[in-house]
Parts: structure tokens; C-alpha cells; sequence
């Protein structure tokens, strides 16, 4: 058994002249903490930010040089020849072969936009059979393209904008989605001249838009009010964890990106029962997000919805943009698994694009940039 003190002890007549000073030198205690921890992360930060724009400068460069190795090495290669060195001369025959994929891959690729068909089959519940629907949502056909990481600014302008724009409609598509990452790294003040051929989309239920982190300046200029401002003016509508019903028979479910913290699909999904939905549950769900690690939140904080035969359409990863085989997944900042193609899961199925921009570097190996067209 604990004793108590007596009121009239001294130490508990001096307690309440100490406690003051006690718990003041604390705070000031927390608060020095407080900011030597954010002096340290900031510290950090800068040298991450610092190391990972110099590995960017460094591997543009690599590629880039390499239209000056490629000639170079095959003139090296030559001369060793002529002179009986062959060890050389294949030496420099490989690193001439080497830097012609160099080429390719900063000067070529990047400009090669290629039109990605998914089928029934990837698009798992959402394109279920009209069996199993009851005649108050009778299905019929949707086309959607779908594309994502314009990354609009310092590498590709208006006049790539244009090329994507033409190419959607060419698919003569009812629902056109943009899944974030629209702007890249840019100076530009105004945004307005990158963006203006978006407002030729032609799509008969409408184009809608989320936005990506770089959008949000994460890294970078935070470029968000002014695509807020912009873009419904050029008649793409922003989704924000919103929820439309583009038809009777589809729903369309727009996520904010999650690097903001900002995101909410719970939010969303009950936005969809609670407005004037008059085919509720039986209508199919497409999800437009950016970042595929939407995902993990299923799997953890979102466990009790039910997303089954919902298809989530997601970009972010770029296919990793330098895509090396045996090393998959490297350098892609994901916490998740989800970083290329199409992905069949017990919350719903997905498809994460290779965007249609490039960031960091204007370079692609073993990527292209790409729309996404399906039918359901």
C-alpha cells in the first residue's frame, strides 16, 4: 500500500511553486526538440531532393551524350581493327551498339505514342455479363480512353498535347478520363497555352480529370488553383473524391491524389449512394485515381467496402520510364506492387498506364508512352 503525502508537508506546499518552472523547462524542452527534429527532416529533404535531381542530371546526360558516343565508338572500333586489336575494337563495338539504344531511347521513344486495347478479360467485374444485371440497368457498350502524366512543360508542350488530343479522338471515345500529373517541371507563369488543345477532346458522356503530384507541386511549383481554374474552362471537369453517374449504368468515381493526403474514397463511394442515382449498386464503377497505391488503403483502411467489380484506371509509375527487366519495380516511388499493366485483386481489378509524358528525364526503355482505349 502507497502513503500519502500529508497536504501540509512541505514538499507538497512547494509542489505548486515548482510544478510552473518544472513543466515550463519541459515545453521548452518539446519545443527544442520539436525544432531540431524539423531542422533535421528539412536537412533531409534537401539532400534528397539535391541527390535526386543530380542522379536525374546525370542519367539525361548519360543519354543524351550518347549520340556523340554512338559515332565515336564505331570510329574507335574501326581504327582497332585496322591496327589487329580486336579485343579493343570489340570493346568499342559494344559500347558504340550500347549507346545507339541510348539514342533510341532519349531521342525516339519518347515521341512514339502508342494506343494500349485492353480487353473484357482485364477489365475483371466491371465488364460482367449482362446476365447478371436486372433490366432496370440494361448494359450497353462504353468506350473510354483513358490516359495520364502529360507531364506538360519542360519537355513536351503544346504541340504534344495536340498529337495525344488527336489520337483520343480518333477512338471517337463516349467517356474521355486524365489521371493526373498534367503539368510537369516548369517555370512557365502561365499554364494556360499547354493545356489549351485538351479543350478539342471530343467525348459524348464528357472528360474528366484528377490530379497527380506533381500537380500538386510534389515535387515542384504547385500548380493545382490554376488547373482548377483552367480546365473547366476548356471542358474537362476535375474530380476531387467525387462521385458521377456519367450513365445509367456507370458511375464514375474520381479520387484525390494521395501523396496530399487529401484522398477519400469512402467519401466518394457515398457520395455515389447518396445522390440521385436511380440504379445504385448496379451500375458499374470505374475509380480514377493517379497513385495505384490507392490500393493498399483497400487493403487496410477501406476494408469494409466493396469494390469487387469496380476497375480502377491509375498512371504515377510510368511503367518505370527506364524499364529494366531483371531489376523490375526499381526506383518507382511506390509502396506497392502495382507499378505496370493490368492487376486482378480482391478489391476490384486495375490498370496502371505508362502515362504519356516523362519526368525527370525525357528518355523511355522498354516503355512507350501510351493512351488506353477500352470497351465494356
Amino acid at each position: 500500500m502507497v502513503q500519502q503525502r500529508s497536504p501540509s508537508s512541505p514538499s507538497s506546499q512547494l509542489a505548486p511553486v515548482l510544478a510552473p518552472d518544472v513543466n515550463a523547462h519541459n515545453d521548452a524542452k518539446n519545443t527544442s526538440d520539436i525544432k531540431d527534429a524539423a531542422n533535421a527532416e528539412a536537412q533531409s529533404e534537401v539532400i534528397v531532393k539535391s541527390v535526386g535531381s543530380i542522379t536525374e542530371w546525370l542519367i539525361d546526360t548519360i543519354f543524351a551524350a550518347s549520340v556523340i558516343v554512338a559515332p565515336a565508338a564505331l570510329l574507335a572500333a574501326l581504327y582497332a581493327a585496322q591496327h589487329t586489336a580486336s579485343l579493343v575494337a570489340l570493346g568499342a563495338l559494344a559500347v558504340s551498339l550500347f549507346a545507339v539504344v541510348g539514342i533510341y531511347a532519349r531521342y525516339i521513344v519518347p515521341w512514339q505514342l502508342h494506343v494500349k486495347r485492353l480487353t473484357a478479360s482485364d477489365l475483371g467485374g466491371f465488364a460482367r455479363p449482362q446476365a447478371q444485371l436486372t433490366h432496370a440497368a440494361s448494359r450497353r457498350p462504353i468506350k473510354v480512353v483513358f490516359f495520364s502524366d502529360l507531364h506538360l512543360g519542360h519537355y513536351k508542350r503544346a504541340g504534344w498535347t495536340q498529337r495525344v488530343v488527336d489520337a483520343v479522338n480518333a477512338e471517337s471515345p463516349d467517356l474521355v478520363l486524365i489521371g493526373g500529373d498534367i503539368i510537369g517541371h516548369t517555370d512557365c507563369a502561365d499554364i494556360t497555352p499547354l493545356l489549351v488543345p485538351l479543350g478539342q477532346l471530343r467525348a459524348s458522356l464528357g472528360v474528366f480529370a484528377t490530379l497527380g503530384n506533381h500537380d500538386h507541386g510534389l515535387p515542384g511549383r504547385n500548380h493545382s488553383a490554376s488547373l482548377a481554374r483552367i480546365l473547366p474552362r476548356l471542358g474537362v471537369r476535375l474530380l476531387s473524391n467525387e462521385c458521377v453517374q456519367v450513365r445509367d449504368d456507370v458511375r464514375l468515381v474520381g479520387v484525390e491524389e494521395i501523396w496530399t493526403e487529401c484522398d477519400d474514397l469512402p467519401r466518394a463511394i457515398a457520395g455515389c449512394e447518396a445522390g440521385d442515382h436511380r440504379y445504385g449498386r448496379e451500375s458499374r464503377l470505374l475509380v480514377l485515381g493517379h497513385n495505384p497505391d490507392l490500393m493498399l488503403r483497400l487493403e487496410t483502411e477501406y476494408q469494409g467496402l466493396d469494390m469487387r467489380d469496380a476497375f480502377f484506371l491509375f498512371g504515377h509509375t510510368h511503367h518505370g520510364q527506364i524499364y529494366v527487366p531483371f531489376a523490375p519495380g526499381l526506383a518507382i516511388p511506390i509502396r506497392s506492387n502495382y507499378y505496370r499493366g493490368v492487376f486482378h485483386t480482391p478489391h476490384g481489378s486495375l490498370y496502371v498506364s505508362a502515362g504519356a509524358g516523362e519526368s525527370g528525364t525525357p528518355t523511355r526503355l522498354n516503355t512507350w508512352p501510351e493512351i488506353v482505349v477500352f470497351d465494356a
